[in-house]
């Protein structure tokens, strides 16, 4: 979605009268007018009036919910550094919640970064100095919503000073933010510090996802509007079987992934992200679309005996295994904020979904102030690595010299089932490299290893394959395969044939 430049102050107060119905809209005024006079004949870089800067600012925060001494202090956020206004007058005119969140904020600036990157000592030094006393975390909303407007609006500022103000982002800002549990702000900033540091890197990602994305639109599309018609709340639910399931769910959405969450997954599975971008990220290896369902907090509750995962699983058992979706597995984000499950349609697109409670949706999307009267006591910072959650990935080569990741451990029979489920349910043998023999399904993969695979349409599944599979996809398939009455009617007269040696 496209950053909106444009707002007026009547915008901001459409919104808070919308989740304010009393008090606060004079005193809101008056430091509109106050910050409109203190900026006014200021020009930004781009070109635009400067009070257009701490209008979106407020805009933000009065979106997010905030009482009306934080939008004053989003408005005033920059008239201390920029017009030489003092603190004591902020606290005079407009109370002492607001100069001390003006002040913090003030304290919180890039100013340290402008023309250099610190040191490591230096930025250890900043957070000692700034942080070490208990901070309002409405300071900190109002420096993330004044970054994001910062980031979002780069193109007139001196290229010479981009990075700094990414890297002071980066620094202190961003562990603020994970430190405060707002991890919706991480990926935000984290995302936008990513098009400002890499913009080759993130234009290669961006192109190579709306490729794949626009190729695949009209599936993903279907498999989207398949999900929202079994987890609507508001949907008749088609299975009587979960009817008890149905009202616990309160909403289902889905957004495109980040592009520096991509970047991340595939920066882990490959030497040269660079060389290998275009064979790495394809649709079988990278979720495109992330979804949630958010469900009652009811589940929350200790005494409840469902919890937020089982909605998920009884939803799968019962509804989507039969529209084409497969579960993959469960893992967790970079961060371990939260689990997730990933899952496939028919055409092997991927798909992330988190399922989260009421509240831990809302301590996403806003962290720990959801919590009234809380405070953020900061005593250290530590950069958090970014850990990839995928299994470990080996590069592995069909015969056509193409290549492709599949887990490490996998076997030649994973192999096949990747390539195509009747490969992998035909399967006779398998060949690696320039050698022609004849080789088992279990036999494991090794990095760069070219496979050719040998299918039999005579050749049928054997319940010993569940030990020569090791990915989710291909037990998938087996799982599939032996459900079948028939299939395994099939089976086990075969079992007793070899038994009585009649085979």
């Amino acid at each position: 979605m496209a950053y909106e430049l444009k707002v007026t102050f009547n915008d901001i107060m459409n919104i808070y009268s919308k989740n304010h119905k009393v008090g606060g809209q004079r005193d809101i005024k008056l430091a509109y007018e106050y910050a409109s006079d203190k900026h006014f004949g200021v020009v930004r870089g781009t070109g635009e009036p400067y009070i257009n800067h701490p209008l979106r600012v407020a805009r933000h925060v009065t979106e997010w919910g905030f009482e009306s001494d934080v939008i004053i202090a989003a408005l005033l956020h920059d008239v201390v550094e920029d017009c030489g206004v003092t603190l004591s007058e902020i606290e005079d005119r407009f109370g002492s919640s607001v100069a001390k969140i003006v002040d913090t904020v003030t304290a919180l600036s890039d100013k340290d970064f402008s023309d250099h990157t610190p040191s490591k000592e230096q930025i250890d030094l900043l957070s000692d100095a700034r942080l070490q006393k208990k901070m309002s975390e409405k300071a900190l909303y109002v420096k993330i919503a004044d970054r994001i407007d910062n980031l979002n609006t780069l193109s007139g500022v001196k290229e010479s000073k981009r990075i700094p103000k990414a890297e002071h982002t980066r620094e202190i800002i961003i562990p603020m933010a994970k430190l405060e549990n707002a991890y919706h702000f991480v990926d935000i900033l984290e995302e936008l510090c990513f098009q400002t540091e890499h913009p080759n890197m993130y234009e290669e990602i961006a192109k190579q996802y709306k490729k794949i994305y626009n190729i695949n639109s009209k599936r993903l599309q279907e498999s989207l509007d398949t999900l929202s018609s079994v987890f609507d709340p508001h949907h008749n639910n088609e299975t009587q079987d979960l009817d008890r399931y149905h009202r616990l769910i309160v909403n289902f959405m889905h957004d495109h992934r980040s592009y520096i969450s991509i970047f991340r997954q595939i920066s882990h599975s490959v030497n040269n992200i660079k060389e290998d971008l275009a064979s790495t990220f394809t649709k079988e290896n990278i979720a495109l679309l992330d979804l949630t369902l958010v469900v009652s907090d009811e589940l929350s509750d200790e005494n409840s005996n469902i919890r937020p995962n089982d909605i998920f699983f009884q939803y799968f058992d019962k509804a989507l295994s039969g529209k084409g979706f497969y579960f993959i597995k469960y893992t967790q984000t970079t961060y371990k904020d939260t689990g997730y499950f990933l899952i496939a349609d028919t055409m092997d697109n991927l798909y992330r979904l988190f399922v989260r409670t009421e509240t831990e949706y809302q301590r996403f999307m806003y962290g720990n102030i959801i919590d009234a009267d809380s405070f953020l006591a900061i005593t250290d910072i530590n950069e958090i690595e970014p850990r990839d959650t995928y299994n470990e990935k080996i590069k592995v080569f069909r015969k056509d010299n193409s290549s492709m990741l599949i887990d490490k451990g996998a076997t030649v029979l994973d192999f096949a089932f990747y390539i195509h489920s009747d490969l992998g349910l035909h399967f006779s043998y398998a060949m690696i490299d320039d050698s022609k023999t004849h080789l088992p399904p279990y036999t494991r993969l090794n990095e760069g290893d070219k496979i050719t695979i040998v299918a039999d349409e005579d050749a049928k599944p054997e319940m010993k394959w569940f030990n020569a599979v090791k990915t989710s996809k291909a037990s998938h398939f087996l799982v599939r395969y032996f459900s079948d009455p028939d299939h395994l009617k099939e089976f086990l007269q075969h079992q007793i044939q070899e038994k009585e040696g009649m085979i």
